[in-house]
């Protein structure tokens, strides 16, 4: 009996030590995002690729749709659509709202799939959402990977982001 206990108590000391090093390898490269955008400047209101949103939380900066290629547009409707995206900033590494030198910063590429709901009447947006996995990046976002998830939220006008960056 005491043997057994022996053997449980090293066991899940070892499973213990795994977990916390692989958390801390993982917490290292790898960083939760999270933060709020909004168009600040639309240019033609019939081409998202000339809007110009800001971006503000982990990331800081500016964000812009580089192509977007019609899915589905339904007479109820719905919209999907696909394209590419750019963002330059920086991560705000230490939390403090301001682009530093210690924080990285760069260009992050991204692919995106994109389905919304608008009101088949007045074409007011209902909801929307998309996903953004980065395919590459500059600068302190070279080597970067990851994925954000983004909501938009019709009353306020302004796009949510969550998500997870990986620096290289």
């Amino acid at each position: 009996m005491r043997r057994t206990r022996a053997i449980l108590a090293v066991s899940t000391a070892l499973v213990v030590i795994a977990a916390a090093t692989l958390a801390s390898a993982a917490s290292a490269g790898t960083r939760q995002t999270s933060g709020v955008m909004a168009v600040v400047d639309v240019g033609d209101p019939f081409d998202v690729t000339d809007d110009v949103t800001q971006v503000w939380g982990d990331l800081i900066g500016f964000w812009w749709t580089t192509s977007f290629d019609l899915g589905v547009a339904t007479r109820s409707g719905v919209v999907t659509g696909s394209g590419t995206e750019r963002f330059d900033g920086c991560l705000d590494a230490n939390g403090n709202g301001t682009c530093d030198r210690a924080d990285p910063s760069g260009s992050l590429y991204l692919t995106f799939t994109y389905a919304a709901k608008f009101d088949p009447t007045t074409f007011a947006l209902l909801h929307g959402r998309c996903h953004h996995p980065i395919t590459r990046g500059t600068g302190g976002f070279a080597g970067a990977t990851g994925v954000f998830q983004m909501r938009d939220d019709p009353e306020t006008g302004c796009t949510y982001y969550r998500g997870h960056l990986t620096l290289g």
